[in-house]
């Protein structure tokens, strides 16, 4: 297969579409506006609830310059399976 198809089949990692779905951190508190860190940058952001700082952020759109983000849902660690005999 060529490099070029290749290509074409990675996720976009630019513009809008590189930041929706992408895990930030609110820098100030979201009321419902404030800062976060994405992708190595501080935008300016907007939220439908309050977000306090140092909380885990989703992007899920862009306007301009302004992010739409909803908290991001909390990780919850992988549990060991025991085997049952």
């Amino acid at each position: 297969m060529s490099i070029a198809l290749k290509a074409r089949r990675n996720k976009v990692v630019t513009g809008e579409q590189g930041l929706l779905g992408e895990i930030g951190t609110a820098q100030t508190p979201l009321t419902p506006q404030g800062k976060v860190f994405v992708h190595g940058e501080l935008w300016d952001a907007v939220s439908s609830v309050n977000v306090p700082a140092g909380e885990r952020v989703v992007v899920r759109g862009v306007d301009g310059l302004q992010l739409q983000v909803d908290p991001a849902p909390a990780w919850e660690p992988a549990r060991a399976q025991t085997a049952v005999r």
